[in-house]
C-alpha cells in the first residue's frame, strides 16, 4: 500500500495539470471573443452603429437583458439616446471570463461583468452588475455574436454607506 502511495500522487498531479492545462488551452483560444467583446465595449458609447459589425445580420439573432428580448436595433436606438442625454459620457466595462470553449463553427463565452457610465451632467454612477453567455457563430470566415443573455446581479463593490442606491443596486440583502 505505501508502495502505491507516490503512483497514486503521481496520477492526481497529472490528470490535475491536464485538466488545468486543457482549461486554460481553452481560455487562450477564447482570447478572438474577448478582444471582439472590447471592441464592441468602446463602440457602445462612441459609435453604437458601429457594432453591427459583431453581431449575426440574421432575423435569429438573440439578444436578452433579465427577462427581456431586444432587437439589435433597438440596442443600438437606446444606446444614441443615451449618448444624447448624458454629456461627457464616459463608459467603462469590467469583464471577467468564467468559462469558455471554441469549437469548429460555434462557441462560447460566460462573463461576469460590471458596466459603468459616468457623465459630466450627473452627479451618480450608473452601474450594471450581469453574467452574461455569448454564443459565437463562425459567418463566413469571421465570427459573429449570435446569442448574447445578460442577467443582473447586485452589486458587491457599492457599500451600504459608499452610495445613496445601495439598497436599488442590491435588492437581496
Amino acid at each position: 500500500m505505501f508502495r502505491s502511495a507516490p503512483i497514486l500522487t503521481l496520477l492526481v498531479f497529472f490528470v490535475a495539470t491536464s485538466f488545468a492545462q486543457a482549461e486554460t488551452s481553452d481560455l487562450a483560444k477564447t482570447k478572438v471573443f474577448t478582444e471582439m467583446l472590447l471592441k464592441v465595449d468602446k463602440l457602445v458609447c462612441k459609435d453604437p452603429e458601429k457594432i453591427r459589425e459583431f453581431y449575426l445580420p440574421d432575423k435569429s439573432l438573440v439578444l436578452l437583458v433579465d427577462d427581456k428580448r431586444t432587437l439589435l436595433e433597438n440596442r443600438i436606438s437606446g444606446y444614441r439616446s443615451m449618448m444624447s442625454e448624458f454629456k461627457g459620457l464616459k463608459c467603462n466595462s469590467q469583464r471577467k471570463i468564467l468559462a469558455g470553449k471554441v469549437g469548429q463553427d460555434v462557441g462560447y463565452l460566460l462573463a461576469d461583468e460590471i458596466g459603468s457610465i459616468v457623465s459630466d451632467n450627473t452627479d451618480n454612477e450608473e452601474r450594471q452588475h450581469s453574467v452574461c453567455s455569448y454564443v459565437f457563430t463562425l459567418d463566413e470566415k469571421a465570427w459573429k455574436i449570435s446569442l448574447e443573455h445578460c442577467s443582473s446581479l447586485p452589486d458587491y463593490s457599492i457599500r451600504p454607506g459608499d452610495d445613496a442606491l445601495y439598497y436599488f443596486h442590491n435588492p437581496v440583502y
